[in-house]
């Protein structure tokens, strides 16, 4: 192609530039370029699409789920199937994110459909993994760790190290609290892998932050508090907020570990005062859950109660009630 050729090309797909940021992982810079072509492609569903995959990603979760819905009327107006699968999947990852459970397993069950249609591997795969994100928030454990196999086997077949490196992730999590160490580490180790040849920063410090609370749970603080740590730097890096809170966590869990009450409380602290800025009440959630473990530790068990309670309240207010009384029972009135 000649370079005049090519120039052309760039001017007839304005927003090339944004859709290569998303595909690549640089959110922010997507954010940016959409944000300064809104007055003139505002209104079309790819530039709304876009922007809500972008906002989802750098935590604006409200504003991303209202540019999906909108992108989602755009595509059904336009009899554009394929468009109003993948806004149906981006506007119910909003509502999870917002902590609206039903509404996103409706969403997600619906993208699932639309996916199963068209036979597209990749969307069903991120339709399994996002189902199996709700039954484990809803504390159906089973049922997550069925949907996370079923996408990484989707995945698998893909190719898509991405989707491979999500539900091994995430099916540690599950694992790990189930207790299950050794099949957590092997997936953590999986998932971590996947991430490495994929060559995405932003993915290696998720399954680094992953990994690091089971490497905690085996008894290796000291590796656990190093791989949380560059989970943090990489987090901060590249503009993952999800990250950077819960790998903060992770951090304040082996201080506390460690006897370093004090310095649990201050770090669990700054991940709750920082997921509460981003409006994501999962992430509030777990961490005030770990904060009234810190405080309680500390000795300062009135506060821990309260703080417990506050937990388990936000559980309440998103649908997740097994989780609510699990943080209940922790209370020193209970």
């Amino acid at each position: 192609m000649t370079a005049a050729r090519s120039r052309r090309t760039h001017r007839n797909d304005p927003l090339r530039a944004a859709r290569l940021a998303v595909r690549t992982g640089q959110f922010r810079e997507a954010w940016e370029l959409l944000s300064a072509t809104r007055e003139q492609y505002g209104a079309h569903p790819e530039w709304l699409l876009l922007m809500a995959m972008a906002a989802w990603r750098i935590g604006k979760y409200e504003e991303s789920h209202g540019f999906a819905l909108k992108a989602l009327a755009e595509y059904r107006a336009r009899g554009d199937g394929d468009g109003e699968m993948r806004s149906q999947n981006v506007a119910a990852a909003g509502t999870f994110a917002l902590g609206q459970l039903d509404r996103a397993r409706s969403g997600f069950a619906r993208a699932l459909e639309l996916a199963r249609s068209y036979d597209d591997k990749i969307m069903m795969a991120r339709c399994a993994n996002n189902l199996g994100n709700v039954a484990y928030y809803l504390g159906e454990r089973a049922e997550a760790l069925r949907q996370y196999s079923l996408a990484a086997n989707l995945f698998d077949q893909a190719g898509s190290l991405s989707g491979l490196a999500e539900a091994w992730h995430n099916a540690g999590v599950v694992l790990r609290e189930q207790g299950e160490l050794a099949a957590a580490r092997e997936a953590a180790d999986r998932a971590m892998e996947a991430a490495e040849q994929l060559g995405d920063p932003r993915a290696l410090g998720w399954t680094l932050g992953d990994s690091a609370e089971t490497d905690v749970l085996l008894g290796d603080l000291r590796l656990g508090n190093a791989r949380a740590e560059l989970a943090v730097q990489l987090a901060r890096e590249h503009d993952d907020p999800s990250t950077e809170i819960d790998s903060l966590r992770v951090l304040a869990l082996v201080a506390r570990l460690e006897g370093r009450t004090e310095r649990a409380v201050e770090i669990a602290e700054q991940a709750a005062s920082m997921a509460a800025r981003l409006n994501n009440p999962w992430m509030a959630a777990k961490t005030l859950t770990e904060l009234g473990r810190a405080l309680a530790a500390h000795g300062i068990d009135d506060r821990a109660d309260t703080v417990m309670s506050a937990a388990a309240t936000t559980l309440e207010s998103i649908g997740a009630a097994v989780r609510a009384a699990e943080a209940r029972n922790e209370l020193h009135d209970s």
